[in-house]
């Protein structure tokens, strides 16, 4: 049994790496316009564009892994069926699910590494390439700048309608200063240029035949408007050193580990129920408000536990072994920035009101005292919620609530992804058995249409899990548990007709599909 073990794997290994490599290859190609927009053609050295190739090798790996599985069972056992290798062995008492324990235990293995590889070094990869190309853009701030868009420079926001990537010309420039507080200042010019200083700090926009307009908040009948030929702008502090150890780097949830979205989701659901709380507050101080009943005291601040992490401290070793490994030395793994915890409601008074509110006002939730009758009652209170004070908190519950699902979603994507493998080697080993003769087009064929439609259904799954329709679980594990069953009950039915008349290929049964059904019209 060990050496039909090791034959069979040994006919599977070659159509695997090959698979391997030309999937990845493929999606590498993929890949290839946006990484030479981003790096290529700028001064940079080749060590930087290579670096910036390999970090996209790890995201790619873990979809080229199930799919060269797939790939490899559909080859490996429609080679060996169509050489009868599979008929002497079921002759001789192996059973179709004993042939396909070789493939399974493999399929573990790829299962395995493609995990950790999707826990550990895409993230890794991932904050690594972000800290690359912002590193890049610093190093050249133009580089990063984008026609018929806002671009944000320090204290400017530059917008123009085109922008020539190799002489930095640029024509319609709108330039936006915001550099003092209550003073609007917008520059307006045909054309323009950018060159950065002799040191490499500063930057210099040169500007063409515009206006300059400038009105200020506290001065609203007046109106200031400049015209020039030409007018240069220095924009101060804008770093040209490609420092890869740099921070600032905020991390989305496909930056993270499975440990590290555990954590955020049990933060960003604790934040959520602190904002229901909030908002309940203020529907419930203003209901009594209307029935004229004392006002609730206003809810004090809290804030976020500190709740002990959701791996083991031997896997946290592990974690940071690998981050040392994929990060450069002195470069810690940005957190992602952590919501202000939601504070208690501040009274309402009226714009600019600089009234000091007292112990007692606050014991009244905050509420200004109203007049009282001349008789001696006292009217209802007057409501105290606007809809500026509403609205956002509505809106941050949604984002809260939105976060959780997000990082749920990811974090069953890293378990769902890998073993799709398991999946793919019973579906490929029932089509080999069906139509052993295929060849190459079953291959191609029958890879495309599975792993299209695995991965329709698992992003389909996904944006109606981010939409609150669908569980996480439920929205990523279903395709996979679907497509299992299938693969399951078309290997009990290759089981049962092994040894039987089988057809030739596909497209032989295609032919033959047709034939009866023609053969059946009247």
């Amino acid at each position: 049994m060990r050496l039909v073990s090791r034959h069979i794997l040994r006919a599977l290994a070659a159509p695997f790496v090959w698979g391997l490599v030309a999937l990845t290859g493929l999606l590498l190609l993929q890949q290839l316009a946006p990484l030479i927009d981003r790096f290529g053609g700028r001064g940079l050295g080749a060590a930087i564009i290579g670096e910036a190739f390999v970090l996209t090798l790890p995201a790619l790996l873990t979809l080229s892994l199930p799919m060269a599985v797939l790939v490899a069972t559909l080859y490996g056992y429609s080679q060996m069926a169509g050489d009868l290798e599979l008929v002497a062995m079921y002759a001789n008492g192996i059973s179709v699910w004993r042939m396909a324990r070789p493939a399974l235990i493999a399929a573990i293995v790829v299962a395995t590494g493609n995990f950790f590889l999707y826990d550990q070094l895409v993230p890794r990869s991932n904050t690594r390439y972000s800290q690359l190309q912002s590193a890049v853009f610093r190093k050249s701030p133009t580089l990063s700048f984008q026609p018929g868009v806002m671009n944000p420079i320090t204290s400017y926001v530059l917008q123009a309608r085109t922008i020539d990537p190799e002489t930095s010309a640029m024509t319609e420039v709108t330039i936006y200063d915001l550099r003092e507080y209550g003073t609007t200042r917008i520059i307006h010019a045909d054309s323009g240029g950018m060159v950065q200083s002799e040191s490499g700090v500063d930057l210099m926009v040169d500007l063409y035949h515009g206006t300059i307009d400038e009105f200020k908040r506290a001065e609203k009948n007046r109106f200031m408007r400049t015209t020039f030929v030409h007018n240069r702008l220095r924009i101060r502090d804008v770093t040209n050193q490609l420092n890869l150890a740099t921070g600032g780097i905020s991390r989305g949830d496909r930056d993270m580990t499975g440990c590290e979205l555990l954590d955020q989701t049990q933060e960003q659901e604790w934040y959520a129920g602190v904002q229901k709380r909030d908002i309940e507050h203020v529907t419930r101080r203003d209901l009594r408000s209307l029935l004229g009943l004392p006002l609730l005291q206003t809810p004090s601040a809290q804030m976020l536990p500190k709740y002990p992490p959701h791996c083991g401290k031997g896997y946290l070793r592990f974690e940071k072994w690998i981050r040392t490994l994929v990060l450069p030395a002195g470069l810690q793994a940005q957190e992602p920035p952590r919501p202000v915890p939601p504070q208690a409601q501040q009274p309402a008074g009226t714009p600019g009101d600089s009234k000091v509110w007292t112990g007692a006002d606050r014991a009244t939730g905050g509420v200004e005292p109203v007049l009282v009758p001349q008789d001696g009652l006292r009217g209802p209170e007057p409501l105290v919620a606007r809809r500026f004070e509403v609205e956002p908190q509505l809106q941050t519950l949604l984002n809260y609530e939105q976060n959780v699902m997000r990082y749920r979603v990811e974090y069953h994507k890293k378990f769902a992804i890998p073993l799709a493998s398991f999946c793919f080697v019973l579906l490929g080993m029932a089509l080999a058995l069906k139509y052993p003769r295929s060849g190459i087009g079953l291959v191609i064929g029958a890879s495309m249409v599975i792993f299209l439609g695995f991965y329709i259904l698992l992003i389909g799954g996904e944006n109606l899990a981010k939409k609150g329709y669908l569980s996480p679980e439920v929205a990523i594990h279903g395709p996979l548990v679907l497509l299992t069953l299938l693969g399951l009950l078309a290997v009990r039915s290759a089981n049962r007709e092994m040894g039987t008349a089988r057809t030739a290929g596909i497209f032989g049964a295609l032919v033959e599909s047709f034939d009866r059904f023609r053969r059946q019209e009247p």
